[in-house]
C-alpha cells in the first residue's frame, strides 16, 4: 500500500489520469471515430511536443521562454531561404538553420542573465522581434521549398511514416527518451533542477546558475527549430502563422505535465504526454463539430484542474505537496 500515495505523488500523475480520460471521453463521445484520428493527433504533437520538451527543461532551471512560437516560424524561414536563395542543400541548410536556433537561444539567455532582466521580459520582445521578421520575410503569405529539393533523401526520410506513424512523432520518442535521462540521470539535469530550486544555494555548492541557465536557454531554442525546420520539411512550407500561439501551449502543456514556473520541478514526459492531451482535445472538439473557439477556454479550465488534481490526489491519500 506504500507504493500507492507515492505513485499519486508522482508530478505526471494528474496528467496520466487526464489523457486516460480525455481518450475515453472522445471514443466513446465519437462512438470510436476519434480514435481513427489518432495518427493525425501524433503528428500534431511531435510538432508541438518538439518544443515543449525544451520549454519544460528551461521552466525547470527557473526560466521561461515567450519566443519558441516565432523562433519555430523564422528558423523555418531561414531553412528555405538558404535553399531557395542561397542555394544550399537540405543537410546544410539544416544545420545552418539550426545553429541559427542555437545562436537565438544563446542571446535570450545572455540578455537575460547577465542584464538581470526577467527572461519572460526578454523572451517577450524577442518573440515580436522573430515573429514581425518571419512576416517581412513572408510578405504575409509563405515561403516554399525549391521544388527540386522536395524529392531530396532527407525531405523524403522526414515525410515518410513508418507503420502509419509519422517519422517525426519517432524523433519525438527518442527526445523524450533522451532527455528525461538528462534531466533525471546527468550532471546537467541535477544541475538545472539545482539552479530552478535556489540559485544562492547551486551556486554555494559549486554549480554556475548563468552557465547553467545559458545552456537551458539554448537547448530550448534548438528544439523549437529543430521542429520548425522538420515541419517546414513535411509541409514543404513555412507560414506567416506558423507557431502562433505555440509558447501558450508549450507552457501549457509543462504545467499540465508536471513543471513549475518556479522551477526546481520538472519533468519531460509528462509535458509531452501534456501535449498530447490538448492537441487530443482540438482534435476531438473539431469530430465532435464544437466551435474552435471552445478550445482556447477548455486549455484554461485543464489548466487549473491539472494543477487542483494533485492536490486533492496528495491531500486525500496522505501525501506531503
Amino acid at each position: 500500500m506504500a507504493e500507492r500515495p507515492q505513485l499519486l505523488a508522482r508530478i505526471e500523475t494528474s496528467v496520466v489520469i487526464g489523457a486516460i480520460l480525455v481518450v475515453a471521453l472522445f471514443a466513446v463521445a465519437t462512438h470510436g471515430q476519434w480514435l481513427s484520428s489518432i495518427p493525425s493527433v501524433l503528428r500534431i504533437t511531435a510538432q508541438i511536443g518538439i518544443v515543449a520538451i525544451g520549454q519544460a527543461l528551461l521552466m525547470t532551471s527557473g526560466e521561461v521562454d515567450l519566443s519558441v512560437g516565432s523562433v519555430f516560424a523564422f528558423v523555418g524561414v531561414i531553412f528555405i531561404w538558404l535553399t531557395e536563395q542561397m542555394g544550399l542543400g537540405i543537410a546544410p541548410a539544416i544545420a545552418l538553420a539550426l545553429l541559427a536556433a542555437a545562436t537565438i537561444g544563446a542571446l535570450n539567455g545572455l540578455t537575460s542573465l547577465f542584464l538581470n532582466v526577467p527572461s519572460m521580459i526578454v523572451t517577450l520582445g524577442s518573440m515580436f522581434i522573430y515573429r514581425g521578421l518571419t512576416y517581412i520575410s513572408t510578405m504575409g503569405f509563405s515561403l516554399s521549398i525549391p521544388r527540386e529539393l522536395r524529392r531530396d533523401p532527407v525531405v523524403l526520410f522526414l515525410k515518410d511514416r513508418v507503420w502509419n506513424i509519422n517519422t517525426t512523432v519517432i524523433i519525438l520518442a527518442v527526445l523524450t527518451v533522451l532527455f528525461t535521462f538528462l534531466l533525471a540521470k546527468t550532471r546537467i539535469g541535477s544541475h538545472i533542477r539545482a539552479v530552478g530550486g535556489s540559485t544562492t544555494a547551486a551556486l554555494a555548492n559549486g554549480v554556475s546558475p548563468v552557465a547553467t541557465k545559458l545552456k537551458a536557454f539554448i537547448i530550448c531554442s534548438f528544439l523549437a527549430g529543430l521542429s520548425g525546420v522538420l515541419v517546414a520539411c513535411q509541409e514543404g512550407s513555412v507560414y506567416s502563422t506558423s507557431g502562433v500561439q505555440m509558447e501558450l501551449e508549450t507552457i501549457a502543456a509543462a504545467v499540465i505535465g508536471g513543471c513549475t514556473l518556479r522551477g526546481g520541478i520538472g519533468s519531460i514526459w509528462g509535458p509531452v504526454l501534456g501535449v498530447f492531451v490538448l492537441s487530443s482535445l482540438k482534435g476531438g472538439l473539431m469530430m465532435m463539430g464544437a466551435p474552435t473557439s471552445w478550445y482556447i477556454a477548455l486549455v484554461g479550465l485543464l489548466l487549473i484542474a491539472f494543477l487542483i488534481l494533485p492536490r486533492l490526489l496528495n491531500s486525500r491519500m496522505g501525501v506531503a505537496s
